[in-house]
Parts: C-alpha cells; sequence; structure tokens
C-alpha cells in the first residue's frame, strides 16, 4: 500500500464524499472534520487494508476498482461477505461497535483508491448533523432486514434454490449473461454447500440446459424454472 505523493485538495474530497448518500446535501464546512482528517491511498490487487481484530481508527470510501471483505472459516475457507464498488462505504457500521475493532478482513480485489475517513472525526460530524444519523439508522435497519431474511432463507432451502436465488441475484443486476464476482470454492461456503454439492448442481444444470458457463461467465438460459425454484424466497416487502 502506498499513500499518493499529490494530496488531493479539499475541494476533491468534498466532491468524492458528494457523492455518498449519507453526506448528500451537506456543505464543506459541515464535512470539514472529515476532510481535513482524510487519507487518500492507492492499492494494488491483493492489498490488504486491514484484518479481523484490527483496533479500528478509520472506515473509507472506494474511490474506484473493487474491494472485498471476508472471514476465514475454520477449515481455512475464505467466506466473502461483500463486494464494494466505487463511492461505497466500507466498515461504517464497525465505527460504532463498541470493541472498536474490524470485524473483518478487507483487501483489495483489484486495483483501487480509497478515501480513509478518519473515526473520530467522522463521529463528530454525525453529532452536528442528526440527518446521517437518521439515514445510518434507515441503512442499519434495511440491513439488519436483509440479513434476518437471508438467515431464513439459508435454513429452510436447498443447495439447488440457494445458487438459483443467487444466480437470479447477479442476472438482475448484469442481465441474463453475467460474471461470478467469486471463485466457486468462495461461492460453496457462501451458499453453506460443499464445493463438490456446487460442482454436482453446476454439472446438472448445464445438462439441462438451464445455464450455460464457461469459466465465471454465466449464462441463463431457463429462467422459468430457476424462478419456479426460488418462489420461496421471494417476499411482499
Amino acid at each position: 500500500m502506498t499513500f499518493v505523493k499529490n494530496v488531493p485538495t479539499q475541494p476533491q474530497i468534498l466532491a468524492w464524499l458528494n457523492h455518498v448518500k449519507l453526506f448528500e446535501g451537506l456543505t464543506q464546512d459541515a464535512l470539514m472534520p472529515i476532510i481535513e482528517n482524510a487519507n487518500y491511498m492507492d492499492l494494488k490487487q491483493g492489498d490488504m487494508i486491514s484484518y479481523e481484530g484490527m483496533p479500528l481508527s478509520s472506515c473509507f470510501l472506494v474511490l474506484s476498482g473493487q474491494v472485498e471483505v471476508y472471514r476465514n472459516t475454520y477449515l481455512g475457507e475464505e467466506k466473502i461477505f461483500g463486494i464494494f464498488s466505487c463511492y461505497d462505504l466500507v466498515a461504517i457500521a464497525a465505527v460504532f461497535m463498541p470493541h472498536n475493532r474490524f470485524p473483518m478482513t478487507i483487501r483489495a480485489k483489484i486495483d483501487c483508491s480509497v478515501l480513509f475517513l478518519e473515526k473520530n472525526s467522522l463521529l463528530l460530524v454525525c453529532k452536528n448533523n442528526p440527518i446521517i444519523m437518521q439515514r445510518l439508522l434507515i441503512s442499519f435497519s434495511a440491513k439488519l432486514y436483509e440479513l434476518i431474511n437471508n438467515i431464513d432463507w439459508l435454513t429452510s432451502s436447498s443447495a439447488e434454490q440457494r445458487l438459483g436465488a443467487y444466480f437470479l441475484s447477479l442476472s438482475s443486476k448484469q442481465g441474463s449473461q453475467f460474471i461470478l464476482p467469486i471463485s466457486r470454492g468462495q461461492l460453496a461456503t457462501k451458499l453453506g454447500m460443499r464445493y463438490e454439492t456446487l460442482s454436482r448442481l453446476i454439472s446438472s444444470w448445464r445438462k439441462q440446459k438451464i445455464i450455460a458457463i464457461e469459466g465465471n461467465k454465466v449464462m441463463i438460459l431457463n429462467v422459468t424454472y430457476l424462478d419456479e425454484l426460488t418462489l420461496p424466497s421471494q417476499r411482499a416487502f
């Protein structure tokens, strides 16, 4: 990891922050504690940003590229919890955790640039601007509801249903042809199944012409089958 020599100007940092819904509409004066203490960093693919359990002094904003957050299982497998892209805030919830530690490991998925937002500066801006806290509560509540639904789905669905729901989720964002953002081993861990089970399902779906797959490129050929398979996961709200 290397800090860039040309430090971004305050107007540039403000412009970056204004792209984030959390800070939308706030003036430079309101955001000045964050702006004055922000640090810009360029990272190469695979660079480690933080490790699970490290003391937390900053969260950060992705400006380009992608970062991923993960944990290692007791078997040493990587369980990916999220992939963050341009103008996503990473570890914002951890700023408010009482243990003051990173709950997961974070690294650069590809070459990227990030802006570190110092914790105490962020807390001060939150204190002085209640609209930020309101936005955070809305965001945290939505995430909690999503996690409850995911746990319910994970404990009541079959491996085939979970894989179908995951493919449909990617398809809704990228189209009927999409790229798997994680390896098959990571995908199996994420969906709570053995790698062999995942491989067997993918092979079966290929033979049935439900999907076509080459490497990490997937095309859904029979969306009706996946829609009917994952019908129990669909909620009214």
